[in-house]
């Protein structure tokens, strides 16, 4: 599964409607064999030392009937999962395999260390009549799984974790709205013009029932490069944390190692509301990289939909945090049921293993909203090279709320169409940049006593100005007209000071002066 296809691939579970096949027979298993982290651990090491053998597709022709919509319309019933009891949070259910999703994967319940694999049987799935799922072979295998809300009985229960295609997983957040995906690794991720990138799949999954509000998933990671175990602490309330530790093993050298990806989708905002020509005035999952630059401060780099691939780089001090924001909660700025200003952040709380490194963030050009073409990663210091051991711990929070920052906020962000000045010697363009801050200590301070220290990588800044927003105490509008010349990105770096106070996050817009021209 490629980048751009991996979005808009996972739908809640829908309502019950009529189908031939009911599905929910009951659930065989395999004979229980014995299961730890220290054999997973061991297993993973083993497959380094292996050729890399992909998995194979168990029905090709029954598979490519099975398309986008056909995959949509078959379901195992959450009475016919596992850990199936009333008002259970938890219960888990199969996804199928499709024209998408070919390669299988093997699903296992734990229990008193004890892995019972679950058997592929169609019987367990609910579809219409005429699907070709009727003509499955046993022991194809399943495609992922999800885990369901508290169930009650009669009809389907939402969904709120779901794991499926390559090594993604995804959840909705307490805002109860999938959006941002994030992956088990990244490897060469917008290396070359001729896609290098390779999609490490994981191959099996251990999954214990949810106790104490816990649930533990295990995963064993496959790729041409690498090999990996990994363990999913997840809880669900108040807010979906999932404590991650991962174990990667390098078959061979990878150009770019993404640790902790996330994958998500930009297509445009308020920014360039004039350009796309879509009647939404936003579409995106998210709209700006946040990292952690020290106790309670924050560097924030909008995101951008560019003319071409770009990879920019961000220092991350010692196990700080990052993550992709959709900072914008306003319906009206989205006026669309999908349900934009819902989707979720997605926090990245490192443990250990992030002690030297950057965060690297990719941005592809689309000119659709049915592609991810954003990925934000750790990337280690350390080379990574054939042989090479890796150990991270993380924690990754999904949620409508950003960490908790002392300075204001970027809350909107546009830009003016590109005027070409052919008066000036040599020619330029010229655009309007304007740049809105709220909160933090601006509230009852004067604006006119503060003053917007801009750092641009190339071109200039004439006649910045701030203001007050109107209405809003603690809200001040900068504005300025930006010079540059040539199709080179500008960079801007903006922070709002008062004498040596830094009253603002640092703020990293990028403009690619002639994209709109």
């Amino acid at each position: 599964m490629g980048l751009m296809a991996a979005a808009a691939l996972v739908r809640p579970a829908r309502a019950a409607a009529p189908q031939r096949t009911p599905g929910a027979a009951p659930l065989v298993f395999a004979d229980p064999v014995p299961f730890s982290w220290s054999d997973l651990l061991a297993r993973a090491r083993r497959m380094r030392e292996e050729p890399y053998a992909p998995a194979v597709d168990p029905a090709p022709e029954i598979l490519a009937r099975i398309g986008y919509e056909q995959h949509h319309a078959i379901y195992q019933p959450v009475g016919g999962g596992m850990f199936v009891a009333p008002d259970r949070d938890g219960i888990v259910t199969a996804f199928h395999l499709g024209e998408l999703f070919r390669k299988p994967v093997r699903l296992n319940r734990l229990e008193d260390g004890m892995a019972h694999e679950l058997l592929y049987r169609h019987e367990y799935f609910s579809y219409p009549e005429g699907h070709p799922a009727d003509d499955m072979p046993p022991g194809a295998g399943f495609a992922g799984f999800r885990v369901h809300e508290p169930w009650i009985g009669g009809g389907q229960a939402g969904d709120w974790l779901v794991f499926l295609g390559a090594s993604y997983f995804r959840s909705s957040g307490d805002l109860k709205q999938y959006g941002i995906s994030a992956r088990g690794i990244a490897v060469d991720t917008a290396i070359g013009a001729d896609g290098d990138e390779e999609f490490p799949d994981f191959t099996e999954f251990w999954i214990s029932e949810m106790s104490g509000g816990l649930m533990t998933i295990y995963a064993l990671l496959d790729g041409p490069s690498v090999t990996g175990a990994f363990r999913f602490e997840v809880r669900h309330f108040p807010n979906v944390v999932m404590d991650v530790t991962a174990r990667v093993f390098l078959r061979e050298d990878v150009r770019r190692f993404g640790v902790a990806p996330l994958t998500s989708m930009y297509w445009y905002s308020q920014e360039k509301r004039w350009a796309p020509g879509d009647w939404r005035p936003e579409v995106h999952d998210s709209d700006g990289l946040l990292v952690r630059t020290g106790q309670g401060a924050h560097l924030w780099r909008p995101l951008t939909n560019p003319p071409e691939v770009s990879v920019v780089s961000f220092p991350l001090p010692r196990n700080s945090g990052f993550g992709l924001m959709q900072r914008d909660r306003n319906y009206d700025h989205y006026q669309d049921r999908e349900a934009f200003e819902r989707r979720p952040n997605l926090w990245v709380e490192p443990v250990s293993g992030f002690e030297a490194g950057e965060v690297q963030l990719v941005e592809l050009p689309t000119r659709v909203e049915y592609g991810d073409n954003i990925v934000a990663f750790f990337v280690p210091s350390a080379p990574a090279t054939a042989g090479s051991d890796f150990h991270f711990r993380y924690r990754l929070h999904w949620s409508g709320e950003e960490p908790e920052t002392r300075d204001a906020r970027l809350r909107d962000f546009r830009l003016g169409p590109p005027r070409r000045n052919d008066g000036a010697t040599p020619p330029r363009l010229e655009h309007k940049v304007i740049a809105d801050f709220v909160g933090g200590s601006l509230a009852g301070r004067d604006p006119r006593w503060a003053s917007a220290r801009l750092q641009i990588s190339r071109g200039f800044a004439f006649q910045p100005s701030l203001t007050r927003i109107e209405n809003r105490d603690d809200g001040w509008r900068l504005q300025f007209d930006l010079f540059s010349r040539g199709p080179e990105p500008v960079d801007i770096e903006i922070v709002l000071r008062a004498g040596r106070d830094a009253l603002s996050e640092p703020t990293v817009l990028r403009v690619w002066p002639e994209q709109d021209l």
